[in-house]
């Protein structure tokens, strides 16, 4: 098999593999996998995408397909009504390129890879994701502009944002904490609008929120956001309704102890992971920080947490208590995203 075919068989596997529950993944690559080498390199795949957050780095599956597979489209090449400039990123699910409209203003279009059209769950979450997100309209979400399908294969257009991801203001570690209060609070908003529309995220962490030059936080990526029936309005700081069933998705890192155990994501999921980041922003610290995923996963089960305000000497009290509710093990403990906004809006 040549290093093409192999890779296409491997990418094709991996996202087959990816969002299942451990002991059917181990199942399904049994049958699937036709050689120890090409196994071998989906387990590292699976791995290098459980690790996602440990570091700025691009994840293994990005870089060995960038190196391969540099992007199928070039520049003045057509998506639709849009006209590719240049290629961002290539990831597992898709291609991501910075592209013009009619009107020559600049628009990202995120683009199912080509191996990916035959696979029914690559398919139905990449539609997942259009709907989600072109289902809020909220000025702390990215503007989903379209979703359709071309030559090129079905497509995303969302709007371009200029500014820095939360990992990059992380790692300059000079954010104060208000300022840092201010910008979770645009967040908290924008969960807010998002599970009072049924809509859970899954995947908060400082690579899928930008703070745009003006000031505006986005929260981006709702590849694996689950959409529900008829969901009530949060009726409480439980943070408990909206349960959308899925699967061990998301960013380890970032990850709530009850979808480490296995059990559906609630809104409170959402709560935590944000939490999670709050304390980093805050504290510059991770509250789980670990270095291998076995020892992160212990730290979100079993570490005592200390409060943020023991490495942050300026923080309110308030927002030092509501940290720690939001990083509660017991989901119907943690405060609703509309606690949240009252809280953190007032600080």
């Amino acid at each position: 098999m040549s290093p093409p075919e192999e890779w296409e068989q491997i990418e094709r596997l991996y996202n087959d593999a990816i969002d299942l529950p451990a002991d059917a993944r181990k199942a399904f690559l049994d049958q699937a996998c036709p050689a120890a080498a090409v196994r071998a390199e989906v387990e590292s795949l699976i791995e290098a995408d459980a690790m996602a957050g440990f570091s700025s780095a691009p994840g293994h599956l990005a870089a060995n397909l960038l190196d391969q597979f540099p992007g199928r489209l070039s520049a003045g090449q057509r998506v639709g009504n849009y006209v590719v400039e240049s290629l961002i990123s290539v990831g597992g699910m898709g291609e991501v390129y910075l592209a013009r409209d009619a009107a020559a203003s600049l628009v990202v279009l995120k683009i199912l890879r080509r191996h990916l059209i035959g696979n029914q769950h690559a398919v139905d979450r990449f539609q997942t994701e259009a709907r989600a997100a072109s289902a809020l309209r909220h000025p702390n979400i990215v503007t989903v502009l379209e979703s359709g399908e071309s030559l090129a294969g079905l497509f995303i257009a969302m709007e371009w944002i200029e500014g820095r991801t939360f990992r990059n203001l992380i790692q300059d570690g000079n954010c104060g904490t208000a300022q840092a209060i201010h910008w979770v609070n645009q967040v908290a908003q924008a969960l807010k609008a998002a599970h009072h529309s049924q809509i859970l995220h899954r995947d908060i962490k400082p690579e899928n929120i930008i703070l745009r030059n003006d000031g505006v936080v986005k929260i981006l990526d709702f590849g694996l956001a689950r959409i529900a029936g008829k969901l009530r309005p949060e009726p409480d700081s439980s943070g408990a309704s909206g349960t959308i069933s899925g699967t061990l998705s998301g960013t380890l890192l970032y990850m709530s102890p009850e979808i480490l155990r296995g059990e559906v994501a609630t809104s409170a999921s959402d709560v935590f992971s944000l939490g999670t980041l709050l304390y980093e922003l805050v504290a510059r610290q991770h509250p789980f920080a670990g270095e291998t995923p076995l020892d992160v996963y212990e730290a979100i089960e079993c570490r005592t947490i200390a409060a943020p305000s023991v490495r942050c000497q300026d923080m309110p009290p308030k927002i030092d208590a509501l940290i720690l509710r939001m990083l509660d093990r017991d989901p119907a403990l943690r405060p609703s995203a509309t606690e949240l906004c009252e809280v953190l809006g007032c600080a």
